[in-house]
């Protein structure tokens, strides 16, 4: 089973080490599915040697973790959405150029063509935002007050 890692993309000592030789993980790296918690990560050289410890043998199952897939795009990875995503939030959207520096696998006119067609201009997206938005206003209509003012008229003397 190969699954995405819940770690920090672009800083390698935000993940765990690895339980055999203390390096910091690389993708793909190997997440055993029988230990833990916490889980237990190996690099792939540890895996390959068959590294042993504790309770933690060579013969269980595990968990191939990558984020090498493509998701929206056929040549975007999963790795490359995520670290789009997180761009745009630390740069600002529209700043396609500070974006492209930050991800370094793209240029800004991908960048920008990328985010607007799948982020922006996505129907499934877009319905998905219009439902939110008619159920906040379903759900404000419900919950106000209702405001009757008696009003009374006002008189003007002619003088």
């Amino acid at each position: 089973m190969i699954v995405q890692p819940h770690f920090s993309l672009d800083d390698p000592s935000d993940k765990p080490p690895c339980r055999g030789c203390s390096s910091y993980l690389m993708e793909p790296y190997i997440k055993c599915a029988e230990c833990g918690p916490p889980p237990f990560f190996l690099c792939l050289q540890c895996f390959t040697r068959g590294f042993e410890y504790k309770k933690h043998q060579s013969d269980h199952t595990y968990e191939i973790m990558t984020s090498d897939f493509p998701v929206l795009d056929p040549s975007w990875t999963a790795q490359e959405e995520m670290a789009l995503l997180e761009a745009v939030m630390d740069c600002g959207f529209g700043n396609w150029q500070d974006v492209a520096n930050q991800m370094c696998t793209k240029t800004k006119e991908e960048c920008e063509k990328h985010y607007m067609k799948h982020f922006i201009n996505n129907p499934l997206f877009a319905s998905t935002l219009l439902n939110l938005k008619q159920a906040e206003e379903a759900k404000t209509a419900d919950t106000a007050i209702p405001f009757h003012c008696k009003c009374f008229p006002i008189l003007v003397k002619d003088t």
